[in-house]
């Protein structure tokens, strides 16, 4: 067992909970599951699965998951979404960082590969996305932002990329993903209304164009044909939409 403790937000994620818990198991002795209300069978099948489930209520996702950090027994975090697996490549990948000594002054990124309404997507932005998951609590903290969460460092940090990746099981449906990306936009709106951002005729309507066509030419996002296309559209309507409740904010 490594010492480090696996952490994961989870509300209403019956659909997820027991693939991503089975996914680390007999990793680590510690998996911890930081649960915010859910109404389903999240918890009942994170405790199956082998999962300690912790109650906790939302206050965002980088403050709930610092709350998280904190309940766990060892200084290493490995941070989990729900709705994420972990193939046994960056399993060996985690196992052999803590085969030898391990500094404090180093954090690790995870690639993760969309599911997305039942296809992979191996092309468009997303398709090389990595995200840091794996640091020690002495050093990082999540940062506190509204939306798109990353960690902070207190002290200078050398980062390194892990090899393997998450299955990232994203959304079922086109209209799943249009739902929570209308919750993104307005919690982004907010954010950058915080920092005097402005919504300028460029932000509004050139950004949402130009991030569709990177997205869909110049990152083959074509190359994963309609589900590609769908999840361009969308992307590129989150950004419209967020431009859009940004200047009705200012």
């Amino acid at each position: 067992m490594l010492p480090i403790s696996i952490v994961i937000l989870s509300k209403n994620e019956e659909l997820n909970i027991a693939r991503c818990v089975n996914s680390v198991k007999g990793l680590t002795a510690e998996i911890l599951v930081i649960d915010s209300g859910s109404t389903d069978k999240t918890i009942p099948l994170a405790i199956s699965s082998g999962a300690k489930v912790i109650d906790e209520i939302w206050k965002g996702y980088s403050e709930t998951k610092n709350i998280g950090n904190e309940h766990a027994a060892h200084d290493w975090i490995l941070s989990l979404d729900a709705d994420e697996e972990m193939n046994p490549e960056l399993r060996s990948a985690i196992e052999s960082i803590f085969s030898k000594e391990i500094k404090v002054r180093m954090a690790f990124c995870v690639r993760r590969k969309m599911v997305y309404c039942g296809k992979v997507l191996h092309h468009g932005s997303q398709s090389w996305e990595y995200r840091k998951r794996l640091f020690n609590r002495q050093t990082a903290h999540w940062n506190h932002n509204d939306v798109h969460e990353d960690l902070d460092f207190s002290v200078p940090m050398k980062i390194k990329k892990l090899k393997g990746f998450l299955w990232h099981h994203s959304y079922n449906t086109s209209e799943e993903h249009r739902e929570r990306l209308e919750k993104y936009a307005q919690m982004s709106a907010t954010q950058l209304s915080k920092k005097g951002k402005k919504a300028t005729f460029i932000k509004r309507y050139l950004s949402p164009a130009f991030g569709f066509i990177k997205n869909f030419i110049f990152k083959g996002g074509f190359l994963d044909g309609k589900k590609g296309f769908q999840f361009a559209l969308n992307e590129m309507w989150y950004v419209k939409r967020k431009y859009q409740l940004l200047k009705a904010l200012s």
